[in-house]
């Protein structure tokens, strides 16, 4: 009996610590500071399109992207970690959004249907992926002919913790993977101060 108490106050600690987490992600996202609604302009999302956002974290961006894609589209909510999948199918669950999937993804693969998906979005991921180039060569089966996909991730800051610690990624290594990978960049912005920005599509 003790050791069952015992497992289940630590799973009570370790949902709580989760629901911490991924709330200091939403409000981070959600700050003004961080720019969200001028990205999310940036990236001309319309009714009907399919979106996926990976790495969704506390899915801030999800539900920005579902309440833009409405009901005539959807989103791919698109995560390695069960446990953030699980938080955002209960927050998105009491607010009644029906538009967005939950896909429990591996850190090499999306299973999604091959020319499925109009925009893939990726802030802050990118210098966590291993074989980057793979990895979109893959990604890129998955998109449409036209299809898109944004990348924001942090600058070499060599004195902030993302740089200390190679959470970042160089602007001309991200290009030179992505063309390796088969995409060019189709537009960059510079409205954040420590991120790069760029939407890339897909080589003829």
């Amino acid at each position: 009996m003790g050791h069952y108490t015992y497992k289940c106050t630590l799973a009570g600690v370790q949902n709580m610590l989760t629901k911490f987490r991924l709330n200091m992600l939403n409000r981070e996202a959600s700050n003004p500071k961080s720019k969200p609604q001028k990205i999310i302009e940036s990236l001309k999302i319309n009714e009907g399109m399919v979106v996926g956002d990976i790495g969704s974290g506390g899915g801030f961006f999800a539900e920005e992207f579902s309440n833009k894609v409405s009901n005539k589209g959807f989103v791919y909510a698109i995560d390695v970690k069960q446990e953030n999948l699980n938080y955002i199918k209960d927050v998105f669950n009491k607010k009644g959004i029906v538009n967005v999937n939950l896909i429990k993804a591996n850190p090499h693969k999306i299973d999604l249907p091959e020319g499925s998906v109009d925009l893939f979005f990726m802030r802050n991921v990118v210098h966590h992926l291993h074989q980057q180039v793979e990895y979109f060569k893959n990604l890129r089966k998955l998109l449409k002919s036209k299809g898109k996909v944004a990348i924001i991730d942090y600058k070499n800051r060599k004195l902030s913790f993302t740089g200390l610690f190679g959470h970042y990624t160089r602007v001309n290594d991200l290009i030179d993977m992505m063309d390796n990978a088969g995409f060019y960049p189709l537009e960059e912005y510079d409205f954040l101060p420590d991120q790069l920005f760029i939407i890339f599509a897909l080589k003829s």
